[in-house]
């Protein structure tokens, strides 16, 4: 597993991207067979994907700017089989250009399922979604625009997120980088989410993974448990979110 040295967090800018993972500079997915990694970004400031944070899992978008994005593709297929392909995937968000903020290793938490979204030319088109989330999980800063409670959330207020996005980072632009306060977003209370408890007594307890095939639990970390695969090894997994999308079986 590469360790890229980086804290939740931390500001990178895309020279430094390049040098600590021996990618190419450019483009939302790249992919490193030096460092065996695939570095992933959610540019908000663009509006060319719509990506969204639904209960604490991004919702990104495939690779392809035109026409039908093909999961079996470059770095489609890359993300896709994520948990198998032995790949390390470590994800970056931009909220202002310019500023890539390490959000961690993350693991595919569910099957891709397709959408149509608009192209770069405006033409509506098949894009690829790939439900991810930070492993372990994180409380690194989201864009408070995109993140939403659940889909109908998402298809109330988001409909024109990245557009109205892309005219606050225009408006803070032209006031020398401070924000206009006559645009910036009235974001819905969120209800604060109940605590999750892991069950003590599934420790010690076999599973089935659909990718990592049979495990044991071996420990729990709040609310992840860590699991000793037979051919995988050791892996975190996010307890609460693998449950409801039933994404393991005890045997």
């Amino acid at each position: 597993m590469f360790d890229p040295g980086l804290k939740i967090g931390q500001i990178l800018k895309n020279a430094d991207i390049v040098d600590t993972f021996k990618c190419g500079n450019m483009g939302g997915m790249r992919r490193s067979k030096t460092t065996n990694t695939l570095v992933i970004v959610s540019d908000y400031t663009k509006g060319i994907y719509h990506d969204k944070w639904i209960r604490g899992v991004l919702h990104y978008t495939g690779m392809g700017k035109n026409g039908d994005q093909d999961i079996n593709w470059a770095q489609n297929a890359t993300l896709a089989g994520c948990g198998r392909n032995g790949v390390d995937i470590h994800l970056f968000e931009v909220m202002d250009a310019g500023e890539y903020v390490y959000c961690g290793r993350i693991e595919l938490v569910d099957k891709p399922y397709t959408e149509t979204q608009p192209g770069e030319d405006e033409t509506p088109r098949k894009v690829w979604m790939f439900p991810i989330r930070p492993v372990p999980d994180n409380d690194v800063k989201k864009p408070a625009m995109f993140v939403f409670t659940d889909m109908d959330d998402y298809k109330t207020r988001g409909k024109n997120v990245d557009a109205e996005y892309a005219k606050i980072m225009a408006s803070k632009k032209k006031s020398g980088g401070k924000s206009s306060a006559s645009v910036v977003p009235v974001i819905p209370k969120i209800e604060p989410k109940p605590v999750f408890i892991v069950p003590a007594d599934v420790v010690g307890k076999q599973i089935k993974h659909k990718a990592f095939g049979i495990g044991v639990i071996k420990k729990i970390t709040g609310t992840h448990i860590e699991v000793k695969f037979d051919k995988a090894g050791d892996k975190t997994l996010g307890y609460e979110v693998y449950i409801k999308n039933k994404l393991i079986d005890f045997i």
